[in-house]
């Protein structure tokens, strides 16, 4: 008698550990056309040929700072 109650318990949580999953599979559902992802805006300088490495203050005076 005891086994068969056992065996109808673990039937009981498998259904609502289902139904739990399952409503919550639903909410994301429901949920995620609302949700927009957001792109991330860049924005790109124009670069003329040949910039590359450009001497500036800054760049001046970080190295002198970095010198040893």
């Amino acid at each position: 008698m005891s086994s068969n109650k056992s065996g109808a318990d673990m039937k009981r949580r498998g259904f609502l550990l289902a139904g739990g999953v399952g409503a919550a599979g639903a909410v994301a559902v429901a949920v995620m056309p609302a949700v927009k992802h957001a792109v991330p805006a860049v924005a790109k300088k124009a670069v003329p040929e040949g910039a590359g490495y450009q001497d500036t203050d800054h760049i001046r005076t970080y190295y002198d700072l970095a010198r040893v």
